[in-house]
């Protein structure tokens, strides 16, 4: 069964500058709370076996940890790390890196807000919220159009979390370049309810009431890996052209989308 994200992806969220990988600062933590925090060695013994300097294992006996150690526990904690892809949890982080993707964003310490221009997305937005034990509050905005919301407890160690998943962070427009890779991997049906959120989120009518258009500023390979997992998942046509992907109306009525 498949697990996701890893710990080791989670923890390369971080920035752990005496750690060419930052998963082993992970490893070498938990090796000295396992095996020497209660052992009669000194520092130096301990600092000598692990190949771990002497301070950093000092540091560590009078309580300190890698703020990765601290991440990953709040994660586990959750159970946002390594939940199975068929369970709630892993389909909420699913639906939420969806919505990253349409209508939302992780800034740059990680704090993951959304926008719902809809009814039935802000609905989704708080149930997924909810069930993955973050909360949820509306963010003061001037926008008239949406509603903006973001979790209330633990924002960055879930805006990790997402990321980890592949969820863009920062300004999209120019680090979003491919889809989360586990939409290679997973069930249609998660990559259905990917899907979902992101026309929910993005989609438009079109003039001709045939088709309905998503545009993004996003590079030419995007949008055609976007159209080809749009028409995966429902089978219509899809086209992709320059900034945006125009899809078959039908897609709306197999998967269960009223557009406003």
């Amino acid at each position: 069964m498949l697990s996701l994200p890893t710990e080791p992806a989670f923890a390369r969220t971080y920035d752990a500058s005496s750690y060419a990988d930052p998963y082993d600062a992970i490893v070498d933590y938990q090796t000295y709370d396992s095996e020497y925090r209660y052992s009669e060695l000194g520092s130096s013994a301990v600092s000598t076996r692990m190949a771990v300097p002497r301070g950093r294992i000092q540091s560590w006996e009078r309580g300190s940890k890698p703020d990765a150690v601290n991440g990953l526990a709040v994660a586990l904690e959750h159970g946002w790390i390594e939940c199975p892809v068929d369970g709630e949890t892993f389909g909420a982080l699913n639906r939420l890196v969806a919505s990253v993707f349409s209508g939302g964003s992780v800034d740059g310490e990680f704090g993951p807000a959304f926008s719902a221009s809809t009814e039935a997305v802000e609905q989704q937005l708080r149930s997924d919220l909810s069930t993955v034990g973050a909360g949820c509050q509306q963010i003061d905005s001037n926008s008239q159009q949406h509603t903006d919301l973001r979790p209330t407890e633990h924002k960055a160690i879930l805006g990790r979390v997402l990321v980890a998943l592949g969820a863009p962070q920062g300004r999209k427009t120019e680090s979003v370049d491919r889809l989360p890779a586990y939409l290679a991997w997973v069930e249609p049906e998660i990559r259905r309810e990917f899907v979902r959120v992101y026309i929910l989120n993005r989609a438009t009518e079109l003039d001709d009431k045939n088709h309905i258009q998503i545009s993004e500023r996003r590079p030419a390979d995007y949008l055609e890996s976007l159209a080809d997992l749009v028409h995966s998942v429902s089978g219509v046509d899809v086209w992709s052209g320059d900034r945006s992907i125009r899809i078959h109306e039908d897609v709306l009525p197999m998967l269960e989308i009223e557009l406003n």
